[in-house]
């Protein structure tokens, strides 16, 4: 990686970056970073919180590169911070992201989901750990550097696009219950599903429990979920650009045209962050831990627990 960023280093010497709006995105990160670590103690989010909190830093730090590169532009190790920052950022964001998913399952009712709550968080974040190795590779084989590079972003902008059909997947089969049950949005109970036969609803062991029956009903609960869709399309707009910046080559007009990065990446990236915090899970969901040893009640059949025994075993959660 760094032979390549070497040499469009040497191509681009001349390419300063805007003093203007590389300052307003380094404060627009910035307070975003100071929200998320805030809004994470407070509503106890550790994970989503956690991967925020780098996401955030990591945009932070390229942007206080660019905004040095601005009056030097001829600094090489400027050059390969905001780089090196700015490429691996958007990871930690979608991982925080992928958590989310599992939560849903879980509030919602992990019936209709592919894969067990848990499993949301480690098969993405794995993707995108992978993504990075991909990208990290140039070190070992520098004469590839581009096409490896290309093939890093390109993974994952795929793996977020699976991410995104799942998603939709999930939300068309909870759609189809709702539509064989006769329930509205607001009265939907995934606990709940209907009997072919007799024409009465009967209770499914091992779904959603009721307790977070708050959540699905408030109305407020859809605009969350409106707003990671928005946060998850910006990140993946970002990630196609990128794909298509890089191969279009390191003197190419995408690369040293700045206007492009400004808006196809920075502000992409601004907005998914600052949506995030504005449409905190915390102030959605509550501050409620959806961990281990709850997920894994819903599979034993011990949903509707009583609300002591929960409190007992979220002390053993583990994110």
């Amino acid at each position: 990686m760094l032979h390549m960023m070497r040499l469009n280093y040497c191509h681009n010497a001349k390419y300063a970056a805007s003093y203007a709006p590389n300052l307003t995105a380094l404060i627009l990160f910035a307070i975003a970073w100071v929200i998320h670590t805030v809004l994470a103690i407070y509503y106890r989010q550790i994970w989503f919180g956690t991967c925020m909190f780098i996401a955030n830093g990591l945009e932070a730090g390229g942007y206080i590169a660019r905004y040095m590169s601005s009056s030097n532009p001829y600094k090489y190790g400027n050059y390969v911070a905001q780089s090196v920052l700015l490429i691996f950022a958007p990871a930690f964001f979608m991982a925080g992201i992928y958590y989310l998913l599992g939560e849903v399952s879980v509030i919602w009712g992990i019936r209709y989901a592919r894969f067990k709550p848990w499993a949301y968080t480690k098969i993405f974040v794995t993707l995108d750990v992978l993504s990075i190795i991909i990208q990290d590779n140039q070190l070992l084989i520098p004469q590839a550097g581009t096409d490896i590079m290309i093939a890093g972003l390109g993974f994952q902008v795929a793996a977020t696009l699976l991410f995104m059909l799942l998603c939709l997947d999930y939300y068309l089969r909870i759609q189809n219950h709702r539509r064989l049950a006769g329930q509205s949005l607001s009265s939907f109970d995934p606990s709940c599903e209907l009997n072919s036969e007799s024409g009465q609803q009967r209770t499914i062991p091992g779904d959603a429990p009721a307790k977070f029956a708050p959540i699905r009903e408030a109305k407020k609960t859809g605009a969350f979920l409106f707003a990671v869709a928005a946060a998850v399309l910006l990140v993946f707009v970002r990630s196609v650009y990128r794909v298509v910046e890089l191969s279009t080559g390191w003197s190419g007009y995408l690369m040293t045209e700045e206007g492009y990065f400004l808006v196809l990446d920075a502000l992409m990236v601004a907005l998914a962050s600052w949506i995030m915090w504005i449409f905190h899970p915390g102030v959605y969901l509550g501050r409620i831990n959806i961990g281990a040893e709850q997920t894994s009640a819903l599979f034993t059949g011990e949903s509707n627990v009583d609300s002591e025994t929960a409190e007992k075993k979220k002390r053993f959660i583990i994110f």
